[in-house]
């Protein structure tokens, strides 16, 4: 595929050049064997705000993230694998880790979800609750963040991200 072509089907994927800008890039995310390794490789770089890192058990993986640029809500996501049974697991003996996937935030998950298969997009994760995001960003709300995962045709893996809303009922 070209570049031309990949950039096209982009595009495509959210509706047109007009509906990209609706677009919100949350986080880059990178998978290797140990968070702190690459903790301290940012740290170096002088990327000093990270989260502790924190388990999905839904994704099998410990997370952290890394504030890419002060007063923007853009980070970099450190990912390390919880076991053999991790969906991250297989990308790291491959490729030894790296650039895993790009993460975008929206407002509606099961529709843009929905719409991205109509259009033929692979769903490699359905929408499901990411209650490791919630606790590394301490947002308590009624319900919980939903991630869904797709793989575009030149193969570049796009997370979906659908922050958590609603009130907490304390009670």
């Amino acid at each position: 595929m070209t570049r031309e072509e990949s950039v096209e089907s982009f595009l495509r994927l959210f509706g047109g050049r007009d509906r990209l800008m609706e677009l919100k890039l949350h986080h880059v995310g990178l998978v290797a064997q140990s968070i702190s390794e690459l903790t301290e490789l940012f740290r170096d770089l002088g990327l000093t705000d990270v989260t502790q890192p924190e388990t999905d058990p839904i994704q099998k993986v410990a997370a952290s993230f890394v504030a890419a640029s002060k007063g923007q809500d853009i980070y970099i996501e450190l990912l390390e694998p919880l076991g053999d049974d991790s969906p991250i697991t297989n990308f790291l003996k491959e490729g030894g880790g790296g650039l895993h996937h790009l993460c975008f935030e929206v407002d509606n998950i099961d529709a843009i979800a929905s719409e991205l298969m109509q259009k033929g997009f692979q769903m490699v994760c359905p929408p499901v609750e990411c209650t490791g995001y919630d606790k590394t960003f301490r947002r308590e709300h009624a319900q919980a963040s939903k991630i869904a995962f797709f793989l575009l045709p030149n193969k570049i893996l796009i997370e979906l991200l659908q922050k958590g809303g609603g009130i907490n009922e304390i009670g």
